[in-house]
């Protein structure tokens, strides 16, 4: 049943990668970030618990998405963060892009828009995956 309901949260997590991606090449200019044409992105899941399912990471810039799967078992903390790295990937300034999250125990999905800072370093979301409001951004 577990495998089931992973191979059921990989295809719900690429045909959401397919939705959120563009079919036309986008028009960009340039990047801030660290690298040249790289767009970097740190998302933090945080409020890790014993209870806590696996959780599928989904992160989406211009016609490009990367997917993580965080599987809770031995871990010894109650965070965990990804560094997302799109090479070759001009964004603009103010250009949006989007986190979403999904736990296996109920597939709900939770997205998070952002837009690309002016600032040259990478973008930060971070993501509360206990409690009832599991899922929430933290503002920073």
């Amino acid at each position: 049943m577990k495998t089931y309901s992973l191979a059921i949260a990989v295809v719900l997590a690429l045909g959401f990668g397919l939705l959120f991606g563009s079919i036309a090449p986008s028009k960009v200019m340039a990047e801030t970030g660290v690298g040249k044409d790289v767009f970097k992105m740190v998302v933090s899941l945080y409020g890790i618990t014993d209870s806590t399912k696996g959780v599928i990471t989904i992160a989406n810039v211009g016609d490009q998405t990367k997917v993580k799967l965080y599987n809770p078992r031995n871990s010894t903390s109650d965070k965990v963060s990804y560094v997302f790295s799109f090479p070759g990937l001009n964004v603009d300034d103010g250009e949006r892009y989007n986190v979403c999250t999904m736990s296996t125990d109920n597939f709900n999905l939770k997205c998070e828009h952002g837009q690309n800072s002016p600032f040259s370093r990478p973008e930060f979301v971070d993501i509360n995956v206990s409690g009832q409001n599991a899922f929430e951004k933290i503002k920073s």
